[in-house]
């Protein structure tokens, strides 16, 4: 279970990076070719240019090779593993690689590294600013280059010139461990919001399926009773019903809808609320200042009138009470209600609080800094401000 787990995010680790260096591709290009021109430039000092332009190459090959292994292999294999001794040990393997590499196509003979090395000593002897606080004798002549001579210090100058050819590859490794740290924490963001996503998506399918089923059966239990009684108002009744069942079947699944529809779908369930009540309820609810045009995520607006209606008390017509207003103008939603608490809390279902905390997720994730809720939650009031700008 746990390989399996492993090479799930291998896969998924590699197709970040895949992805991003598809996007990044001629940004990769032109940094190469930036950092030969100015590499370039310190061999060419030295050098004849044929030489200046094989050293970059070859410097240029050993650092893009560091960084691509350790981006591509080492670190999605091993250090997304976690097997940090395995990485280390890759890490000695292959830098000891490069350094033999480094070494062994060095287009610039031991030799003439030592000549001059040995005239930059003599340079900074002779020259009185570079003696100024050094406690060498000045020496007039450089020394003869002796067979002897030449060997040991041939001796002297190759470990000091592997340990140099250490240092870029050393660099490339700095980057890269970071770029993949950076590509490593995109993927995982973009991991977090896929689950999200799909947290938010099945709430949303459950909250769908609810439709709270306690209504379902009341509003059907009313249309039955206004049946018994030859009211006229029972025909009326199942058409609104049935176009509630249509919208919450079919037209939520839409990623978009009209604001029309959702408002057609809270008017019909307070006609609803208003039949199972004897007395008039104490209601005002204004949705007249509205672009029916106007498109929104469904089921947004809804959970908070649900909510009202719900813990609002409005079976007590004398102190029960509900106030509920909606602007949609210019893409621009307005959405406010205030509702009465009952002295003592009675949760009426068990699915208190699903519709309201789901709707605050994917407010979060739709309109991330286009929106603004307010919840306020006083002893007697409950009351909702929701802003959405959808442009």
């Amino acid at each position: 279970m746990n390989r399996e787990k492993h090479r799930i995010n291998l896969r998924r680790a590699w197709a970040v990076v895949s992805s991003e260096f598809k996007k990044l591709g001629w940004l990769h290009i032109i940094l190469w070719v930036g950092y030969s021109f100015v590499f370039f430039y310190g061999p060419n000092l030295i050098f004849d240019t044929e030489t200046a332009i094989l050293i970059t190459l070859r410097t240029l090959a050993i650092n893009a090779l560091i960084f691509y292994v350790n981006i591509l292999v080492l670190l999605p294999l091993l250090m997304g593993r976690n097997r940090v001794k395995t990485y280390i040990f890759s890490l000695v393997v292959l830098l000891a690689v490069v350094a033999v590499f480094h070494q062994v196509t060095d287009p610039v003979k031991p030799e003439i590294w030592v000549q001059l090395r040995e005239r930059r000593e003599d340079t900074r002897v002779n020259n009185p600013l570079l003696r100024e606080n050094s406690s060498v004798p000045e020496r007039r002549h450089t020394r003869p280059l002796t067979p002897s001579g030449r060997s040991k210090s041939v001796k002297q100058i190759l470990p000091r010139h592997f340990l140099a050819g250490l240092l870029p590859p050393l660099g490339m490794l700095f980057l890269s461990t970071l770029f993949w740290i950076v590509l490593e924490s995109k993927r995982k963001e973009k991991e977090q919001l896929s689950l999200t996503n799909q947290s938010l998506e099945t709430e949303m399918k459950f909250l769908k399926s609810q439709m709270n089923p306690h209504f379902l059966f009341n509003a059907l239990n009313n249309i039955y009773s206004l049946s018994q009684q030859g009211s006229s108002k029972t025909s009326q009744l199942i058409l609104k019903l049935s176009s509630m069942l249509r919208f919450i079947v079919y037209e939520t699944d839409e990623m978009k809808i009209l604001i029309g529809c959702e408002v057609d779908y809270i008017r019909d369930y307070v006609e609803f609320q208003k039949i199972k009540l004897e007395e008039k309820p104490n209601l005002d609810i204004d949705f007249s200042a509205i672009d029916r045009e106007i498109r929104i995520e469904p089921m947004l607006i809804f959970p908070f009138v649900e909510n009202a209606f719900k813990h609002g008390s409005i079976d007590d017509t004398k102190t029960g009470w509900i106030k509920m207003g909606l602007k949609a103008l210019d893409g621009h939603i307005l959405f406010f209600s205030q509702n009465s608490k009952p002295s003592r809390y009675v949760s009426k279902d068990r699915s208190k609080g699903i519709g309201i905390e789901n709707v605050k997720k994917r407010l979060s994730y739709l309109y991330k800094g286009r929106y603004r809720l307010d919840v306020i939650d006083r002893k007697d009031v409950f009351e909702v401000q929701l802003e959405i700008d959808t442009i």
